[in-house]
C-alpha cells in the first residue's frame, strides 16, 4: 500500500486498531521479526481490513502511538486502539468474521 494512503489512515479521524506483533524465523527462535498491521472497518462489506504496515513506515507509526490507548498486552504482542474501534467492531461485524481474524493469527 502507498505510504501516503497509509499516513493518511494513521492521521484520520476514522476509529482503527493497529497491531504490534512478533514474527518468529523457522531457523531461529532467538530472533524475532517485529511486525505492524493496521485494522480498519469495511463498512460495506461488514469486514475488517487488514493493512501490514511495511519496514520503513514503522518510525512514523511509533511516533503517532501516543494519539492511541493501549488495549491489550501479551507476550506475542501488543494492540492499539482509536475511537473504541473494539466496540465498533462488536456492534457492526458479524461474529463468525471476528473468529476468522482471530484464528488467523
Amino acid at each position: 500500500m502507498d505510504s501516503k494512503l497509509l499516513k493518511k489512515i494513521i492521521n484520520s479521524q476514522e476509529p482503527i486498531a493497529i497491531i504490534k506483533y512478533f514474527e518468529w524465523p523457522i531457523f531461529s527462535n532467538d530472533y524475532a521479526n517485529t511486525r505492524y498491521t493496521i485494522l480498519r472497518i469495511d463498512k460495506k462489506h461488514n469486514d475488517i481490513c487488514e493493512i501490514e504496515i511495511p519496514f520503513n513506515l514503522v518510525p512514523y507509526v511509533i511516533s503517532k502511538i501516543n494519539c492511541f490507548k493501549e488495549v491489550l498486552r501479551l507476550n506475542e504482542g501488543l494492540v492499539w486502539e482509536r475511537m473504541r474501534f473494539k466496540e465498533l467492531v462488536k456492534r457492526s461485524i458479524p461474529k463468525a468474521k471476528i473468529h476468522q481474524l482471530i484464528n488467523q493469527w
